[in-house]
């Protein structure tokens, strides 16, 4: 079963108020951005990570503004992790049912634990990608965290390619 239907489904089921648009077919978060009408900032982009400890490793999701990038040496401090990396195209497939560009951050849904950056928390509203390339949903952040109920911490700076 595709994520969309259970990300809308479990919305609906906690009556948050929300808006599902459906648009062409993106990949980046600017392009995303560009053509769902919100700016860069407003962008909650969902980025699934391979976390190593000691002897083994774990999948995790960071999810952040589609402004900032990840400083990895501050999430492994935060996470007490050895090394800290992008999960393989093949790894977030596997993982998600998702390519990359379509990953939700409902990372609990995969039993990915999440991870956020508070600085979503400054814009009112989000918009995420949701499980396609097609299909993104507009919520209030706060609602997006109450949702999401994700550990909350500050890992990001702010992309000079943004």
């Amino acid at each position: 079963m595709s994520v969309l239907p259970r990300i809308l489904a479990e919305l609906e089921e906690k009556k948050v108020v929300f808006e599902h648009l459906t648009h062409d077919f993106v990949h980046r978060s600017k392009e995303a951005a560009s053509i769902r009408g919100n700016t860069l900032s407003q962008a909650a982009k969902a980025i699934v990570l391979k976390v190593k400890d000691k002897d083994s490793y774990y999948f995790t999701q960071a999810v952040l503004q589609g402004t900032r990038k990840i400083h990895m040496k501050t999430l492994k401090k935060h996470l007490g992790a050895k090394n800290i990396s992008l999960a393989s195209p093949e790894e977030v497939k596997e993982i998600t049912g998702c390519t990359i560009g379509s990953v939700p951050p409902f990372g609990h849904l995969f039993g990915l634990e999440v991870i956020a950056d508070k600085s979503l928390l400054e814009e009112p509203k989000v918009v995420f990608s949701a499980g396609t390339h097609h299909d993104s949903v507009r919520i209030a952040s706060a609602d997006l965290f109450d949702v999401l109920n994700p550990t909350v911490l500050s890992f990001t700076v702010l992309n000079d390619s943004s």
